[in-house]
């Protein structure tokens, strides 16, 4: 019986970027329908007619529709964390309210961009604030707040925050930032949200003195 020929690697390189385009446009489309209708109420079916795909060629991309769900959480929840994170890297020698100015801006600048994975969010009442949190996008919401939680503790450190548990202040700080979000799924103005969460930040985070200083040489 003849044996079937080895695949070629040049064979094995088209299949692979076909996969990965057939990824990619599924991550992008679960974004949208997940967006606009909520975890319970898309289907697998509608998602497939959108992208344009079968629902077989779906179901050889991802398991079923908590995976695929799970996948876009987590795919934006790491690109999210990067963009924040190049943002503080980018001038380590940032004192600490222009490095908060600089995360701030990165953060809504990104949802701007984004806005299906932020109403994925909102439609879903997740809270990035919350103490445990589990799902889809925990890891994420963990290490974002382990970036936020090192601004709070150089802002202590610096004598411009309150003495406080930095871990509570982090967790408020998230909150109050969430509270912004709507604006910008409201087709809010980047820049105008983003200073407008950079203030609410410095009234919750900044010792009355530091407001006082900040007032008298422009900087709030």
């Amino acid at each position: 019986m003849a044996q079937k020929p080895a695949k070629t690697p040049q064979r094995t390189r088209l299949e692979e970027a076909r996969a990965e385009m057939y990824r990619g446009l599924v991550l992008e489309t679960a974004e949208h329908v997940f967006a606009q209708k909520g975890f319970d109420d898309a289907t697998m079916q509608e998602i497939a007619a959108e992208a344009g795909i079968s629902l077989k060629t779906l179901y050889a991309t991802v398991s079923g529709k908590n995976e695929l769900y799970d996948r876009v959480v987590e795919t934006r929840g790491r690109e999210f964390l990067k963009r924040t994170a190049d943002a503080l890297e980018a001038d380590p020698g940032l004192g600490i309210l222009a490095a908060m100015a600089a995360a701030v801006h990165a953060y809504v600048d990104f949802l701007v961009a984004h806005q299906n994975f932020l109403l994925i969010h909102l439609r879903e009442g997740r809270s990035w604030g919350l103490p445990g949190a589990e799902g889809p996008g925990a890891t994420q919401r963990d290490q974002g707040e382990s970036i936020f939680r090192g601004l709070v503790q150089a802002g202590i450190l610096e004598g411009v925050f309150y003495d406080e548990d930095p871990q509570t202040l982090a967790r408020a700080g998230m909150a109050v930032m969430q509270a912004h979000l709507a604006q910008v799924a409201e087709g809010g103005d980047a820049e105008a949200v983003a200073d407008a969460v950079l203030r609410s930040l410095l009234r919750l985070l900044c010792r009355p003195e530091s407001l006082e200083e900040m007032a008298i040489s422009g900087a709030a």
